[in-house]
């Protein structure tokens, strides 16, 4: 027989009844559906009772999560709520969560590593000083952390006593490991880095010149893209009777008609959407300046028609996510994800794609129509024009005009 559970302890010796309460109100707000409310807190109170019944002056944390899930195997509590590993899981990281908002358990904080100060300085130094991107920032950053725990002696940093074989030894081991692009990116980040050092003088030898040059170049490659049958294939195959095709589907049509990186699109406001002059405002660009585009009638559809079935939140975010919890603005990742699970859905046989293969598929289509690198270049919002070259290599009616006829060899 199943044995109710009354006002189940915490770790503070009053109730978990509070906690139980606020848990099952912060589910419904976040959209759960009943069904998943109920058993949510019928796992937690399984979890109370077995808090109470085992050591209940421990705290509430991850440890003692553990320590719940893993008894379910060989559970004989008199109680309801048992379920799936990750529908326990879930249950009680929420109310965990609950736990620490209301100061009925330990918050968890981050540890304070010795190179995080080093590294929070240089990031503040590449945005104010050099103008870099915060992405790309963090993107130095991430890759500097191992070679500064490298160098770190315990007490400081011994950035005086790095050599040029240092430097090198560094980045042959990274060359071990890393593709070519990812190993040009880790020299940039050192460049970077030895001359932020040097302007603090922290160093006096430019280190920087010692970075080795990676045999990797920009143009080498030859741009993905998609032909005209494949776009609209993509275009097709999201299921635009769902408010997530929809919305899907206008990410998918702001990329191919604009040539939006995910990122700008996780980034678009409502408010950035001008519909008497049909034109989106773009202000959270890699350029650090506002930008206009023109809203292509089609993708204004399809937005117009996803906004009907938006969910009201808070946010001013255009694109949210639809699943519990409802609300959140998407993030860049979620933004690729989705073009790259549609990807998956309407091409399974052929490599996995992502969201920036639809930018060089516009940049592409519009070389094909006669426009020229300038003009791809104020679209694509290119500051080097250089970049924008490696779009000649695509242009296949040009390049036959220069090729040079091949001698016939008789035997």
């Amino acid at each position: 027989m199943e044995q109710k559970i009354g006002k189940e302890r915490d770790v503070s010796g009053g109730s978990f009844t509070e906690a139980l309460g606020r848990l099952s109100e912060n589910l419904r707000a976040t959209g759960y559906a009943p069904v998943v409310c109920a058993d949510y807190i019928r796992v937690v109170k399984h979890f109370c009772y077995w808090h109470a019944q085992h050591a209940p002056q421990k705290e509430v944390d991850e440890s003692r999560i553990e320590e719940f899930i893993a008894h379910l195997a060989s559970c004989t509590c008199p109680v309801s709520g048992r379920g799936g590993y990750r529908l326990c899981h879930a249950a009680v990281g929420h109310f965990l969560s609950v736990l620490r908002e209301m100061g009925l358990a330990p918050t968890v904080t981050r540890p304070v590593l010795p190179e995080d100060e080093v590294l929070q300085a240089f990031q503040e130094h590449l945005m104010k000083v050099r103008g870099t991107a915060e992405t790309s920032a963090s993107l130095y950053a991430r890759h500097l952390r191992p070679f500064l725990q490298g160098i770190y002696t315990g007490e400081k940093f011994a950035f005086h006593a790095v050599t040029v074989k240092d430097v090198e030894a560094s980045v042959v081991q990274k060359a071990t490991q890393c593709k070519p692009k990812t190993v040009k990116l880790y020299c940039t980040s050192l460049r970077a880095f030895f001359r932020f050092l040097r302007l603090r003088g922290e160093i006096a030898l430019p280190l920087d010149d010692a970075v080795p040059v990676v045999a990797h170049w920009s143009l080498s490659s030859i741009p993905k893209y998609l032909r005209e049958e494949q776009v609209s294939a993509l275009l097709s195959c999201f299921d635009v009777n769902t408010t997530i095709g929809l919305r899907n589907r206008a990410m998918a049509l702001l990329m191919a008609t604009v040539g939006l990186r995910a990122g700008e699109v996780a980034n678009l406001k409502i408010e950035d959407i001008d519909w008497q002059k049909s034109s989106i405002k773009l202000d959270s660009t890699k350029s650090h300046r506002i930008d206009y585009l023109p809203l292509v009638s089609k993708a204004g559809e399809t937005l117009a028609a996803y906004l009907k079935r938006r969910p009201q939140t808070e946010t001013r975010h255009l694109f949210i996510s639809l699943t519990t919890p409802v609300g959140r603005p998407l993030s860049t990742w979620a933004v690729s994800m989705g073009i790259r699970r549609a990807f998956k859905r309407c091409f399974p046989s052929e490599p996995s794609r992502g969201a920036h293969v639809l930018r060089h598929t516009l940049a592409t289509r519009l070389l094909a129509k006669g426009a020229t690198f300038k003009e791809i270049a104020d679209v694509l919002r290119h500051r080097n024009i250089e970049t924008t070259a490696i779009y000649a290599k695509v242009d296949f009616n040009a390049l036959s005009n220069v090729a040079v006829p091949w001698p016939e060899v008789t035997i």
